[in-house]
Order: C-alpha cells, then sequence, then structure tokens
C-alpha cells in the first residue's frame, strides 16, 4: 500500500497509526489520482470542499482545507527525509536556470 511506500522512504514513522493516516491521504491524493491534470484536480477539490465560486463558500473550502493540513500536521509524525529535499532544491534551481536562460 501506498502508506507502506511512504513508511519504506521514511516519510512516514513505522509505528504510525494507519487508521488515522489511510482517510487522510485518500482524502488528499483521491482527486489526484483521477487524472486530468491539475485543472481537473483544482475542480475536484473545489467540489470536495464545497467551492462553489462564491466569496463565502470559498473561505468555508479554505477554511476546511487549512483544518485538514492542520490535522495532517499535528496528528501524523511524518518528515521529509534530507535526499527529498536536496532533490527539490535541485529541481527548483534547475527550473529557474531554465527560466532565466
Amino acid at each position: 500500500s501506498l502508506v507502506d511506500d511512504f513508511i519504506g522512504l521514511g516519510i512516514l514513522p513505522p509505528d504510525c497509526d494507519r487508521s488515522k493516516v489511510v482517510p487522510l491521504m485518500d482524502k488528499a491524493l483521491s482527486p489526484y489520482v483521477k487524472g486530468g491534470g491539475a485543472k481537473k484536480y483544482e475542480e475536484e477539490l473545489k467540489k470536495m470542499y464545497g467551492m462553489d465560486g462564491s466569496t463565502e463558500a470559498t473561505v468555508g473550502g479554505f477554511q476546511a482545507m487549512t483544518q485538514d493540513f492542520l490535522t495532517v500536521l499535528n496528528d501524523i509524525p511524518f518528515a521529509i527525509p534530507p535526499y527529498f529535499a536536496i532533490l527539490g532544491r535541485a529541481i527548483v534551481t534547475l527550473e529557474g536556470v531554465a527560466l532565466t536562460g
């Protein structure tokens, strides 16, 4: 499963509470796994959080997304392995070089 992969990569600890991790991962990744690119992912997130375009719905949806994000940060101990950080930094640097060159 994806949780096992995250444990193997060192993102999640081996003793993580799977009953908390699996539903949050499912909610976060299910729109992405459906495919369709970034625009489709954005549409799925807006639908999931009830953002219909009105200011009130957008604010409420953003607050719900923030709450989910804070739940992940507070309830699930995760870490970004050093090699992921180095790869991310390298990709951002290469993107910067490509955009300016």
